[in-house]
């Protein structure tokens, strides 16, 4: 009797691990399934958002200004940051407008020094390589400075010829795509669990 006891309690307590196994996975799962549709959906919606949503996102480089450092093609994952602890030296990336492009658009480069001008911090750039501090102006020609608001974050680390991947999480097709995917797969998963058949039981 005491030998069917034991037997008894060690089934019960490996179906207790089993169970809180399963339940650990289906929990992480679905809260990765719903960061990355988040993920997707800020990113399509308000892109420019994502970075102080999520306090990440990826750019791909399309100029060889930060070359051989950052080479076109490459990724860079920018993560979010206090302006103030930023230093010089520190790779940063910002949204200003690009006359080449005309329109705005987001440059990587490293942060020179920053200098106040009445109540206001302005951060100079600069390309690899560069001695002269980069010169931005608006889209009426007017010379600007890079302020604290323009200033999206800091550079963690570069994926080199990545872009190609990430790529298509820029897309806004590709993310509604992506995002209705994970929706997709998610329902299955839920749909097959509820519904699958457990197996008889016997004496």
């Amino acid at each position: 009797m005491l030998k069917m006891s034991n037997d008894n309690i060690n089934l019960r307590s490996d179906n207790m691990k089993k169970k809180i196994v399963k339940i650990t996975a289906n929990i992480v799962f679905y809260l990765v399934a719903i960061f990355l549709a988040s993920y997707f959906v800020v990113n399509l919606i308000i892109p420019d958002k994502t970075v102080s949503i999520f306090g990440f996102k990826t750019y791909i480089i399309i100029s060889p200004s930060m070359a051989p450092t950052f080479n076109v093609g490459d990724a860079v994952m920018v993560t979010k940051v206090d302006p103030e602890d930023l230093n010089p030296d520190d790779i940063i990336s910002f949204k200003v407008y690009l006359k080449d492009l005309g329109d705005e658009a987001v440059v990587t480069h490293y942060l020179g020094e920053t200098q106040t001008i009445g109540d206001e911090v302005i951060y100079k750039t600069h390309g690899e390589g560069d001695i002269v501090y980069d010169k931005w102006v608006d889209e009426n020609d007017n010379p600007i400075e890079i302020t604290e608001d323009m200033i999206i974050g800091r550079v963690a680390f570069n994926i080199p010829k990545g872009g190609n991947f990430f790529l298509m999480f820029q897309d806004p097709v590709m993310l509604l795509l992506i995002a209705l995917n994970i929706g997709v797969i998610v329902f299955i998963v839920a749909y097959y669990k509820k519904n699958r058949k457990k197996p008889d039981k016997t004496d």
